[in-house]
């Protein structure tokens, strides 16, 4: 175990390496690629190649002194290593010289971390270190010290990305208005606020689309997607109220709220209608039945056709579109990858004990939809191969949805003959589906539980 005694500095030139050249200092280059198998606060384990050797490195501690343990190791342990690696590798060119005998390097990083550069200098002791002046010919090439900033730890460059970055919001929402639905990719250091008003954006479109087609062609099938935008509204205002101001926030969960609990009585009416029409069943109550599902529509379309809902829908882009950052809260600044990381694990937790009492599926299913849109949404930002996970999440809630309908139009208990028939059939159906579900969520637990280790380590607070 050695005592690591360094300071580090942010460079403006990626090419100072030319001028230290040209001044006659000689150089050692290496071209090196690391990963991390284990981060935590004060502690990482890393894994270097670096030009064909390899090696395992254990750190302990922070800032300006930290202990190092290295071994050599094989390239099949390097690469086995790999398979269980934390975020992406970086991979950075390194320049080793001497500075009045003191080793130093250049890193000048590459791939996703482009344009990033830093100067690092090693000292036998801490004194030295404090009362070490920077020679001027390099001071002309430093922007700031760095080694106290825990940004620029590579563990946290690894996890969070350049922390030097600039993001234009007002373009970026320009280029969702453009492209309409595609996939989402987020800078990693981006605001909760930002992040977060980036998704909303993107459904607020969606909404008017499914709006329009529904009104015009009073589709089931439109109303059903309709319905799923404003959910996804709702529960990410829900999850991340945090970030944006508490009255607006506010304001809008309960709009949304109102709106998409109507929204969803009307589909499972609409469900069970189709019960009704397949078991040919008849009578008073049935009628009675046909009639609220009426009066629920009519209500449902002429509100969404209310100059009210179109003010409402003025505001919400306001808000969305606010590059000043009118509404953002206090803590709508923190990094969204910290945030998404703390909720989704939550979500994964959530999902985890629910699998436990799976006599509750109205609770399961919230739970595994909850992950399943957040996932979809977020699932790329942590470098994580999620979609066969959100696959077989999706086919277990077609299958829980199924359980739920049934049972609602099981507990209307029709008067008819027909219902007893129905009834038997049913439950046979239920039987089978809760074995299969059974098998399913023992397959996706393993899964989850691997998500919910990883995700961790972005949230810790001293990250």
């Amino acid at each position: 175990m050695v005592l690591e005694i360094e300071r580090k500095f942010l460079l403006n030139d990626t090419f100072l390496q030319n001028t230290l050249q040209t001044d006659g200092v000689e150089f050692k280059q290496l071209n090196i690629t690391q990963f991390y198998t284990q981060i935590s606060p004060v502690n990482e384990i890393r894994y270097r190649k670096s030009d064909d050797q390899f090696f395992k490195t254990t750190k302990f501690g922070k800032g300006l002194i930290r202990q190092e343990h290295e071994i050599k190791i094989s390239k099949k342990e390097y690469e086995k290593a790999l398979k269980h690696a934390i975020a992406l590798p970086i991979s950075k060119t390194r320049y080793e010289f001497k500075l009045n005998n003191l080793p130093c390097n250049i890193d000048v990083y590459s791939d996703w971390l482009c344009d990033l550069a830093v100067f690092e200098i090693e000292f036998l002791t801490q004194n030295d270190a404090k009362e070490f002046v920077m020679p001027e010919f390099l001071a002309q090439n430093i922007l700031k010290e760095i080694t106290e900033d825990e940004r620029y730890k590579n563990k946290n460059l690894a996890l969070f990305g350049n922390p030097n970055f600039n993001f234009d919001y007002k373009n970026s929402l320009k280029m969702i208005e453009k492209l309409g639905e595609f996939k989402l990719f987020f800078p990693s250091l981006i605001s909760t606020y930002d992040g977060i008003r980036m998704v909303l954006f993107q459904i607020y479109n969606a909404v008017l689309s499914q709006k329009l087609n529904y009104l015009k062609t009073k589709d089931k099938a439109s109303l059903q997607s309709l319905q799923n935008e404003i959910y996804k509204s709702l529960f990410f205002l829900k999850s991340f109220k945090f970030a944006i101001d508490e009255r607006i926030c506010t304001k809008f969960i309960n709009i949304f709220e109102e709106i998409s609990q109507k929204m969803l009585n009307l589909i499972e009416q609409n469900f069970l209608e189709e019960y009704i029409e397949a078991w040919q069943t008849s009578s008073n109550q049935v009628n009675h039945f046909y009639q609220n599902r009426q009066i629920l529509e009519d209500e449902i379309r002429l509100f969404l056709s209310s100059d009210e809902f179109e003010e409402i829908l003025k505001e919400w882009e306001i808000l969305l579109s606010d590059s000043d950052r009118f509404y953002i809260s206090k803590d709508g600044q923190n990094c969204l990858k910290s945030s998404v990381a703390y909720h989704l694990r939550l979500l994964c937790l959530g999902a985890l004990k629910s699998f436990y009492s799976m006599n509750n599926y109205a609770n399961l299913y919230k739970n595994l939809l909850n992950l399943k849109i957040t996932l979809e949404y977020f699932g790329d930002i942590f470098v994580l191969k999620t979609d066969k996970l959100v696959k077989k999440i999706d086919k277990v809630l077609k299958e829980i949805n199924f359980i739920l309908q049934s049972n609602n139009f099981a507990k209307m208990k029709f008067d008819s003959d027909k219902f007893s028939t129905f009834d038997k059939n049913i439950k046979k159906q239920i039987k089978k589906i809760q074995k299969k579900i059974q098998t399913k969520t023992q397959k996706i637990n393993g899964k989850i539980h691997k998500l919910s280790r990883i995700l961790k380590v972005y949230y810790t607070k001293e990250i």
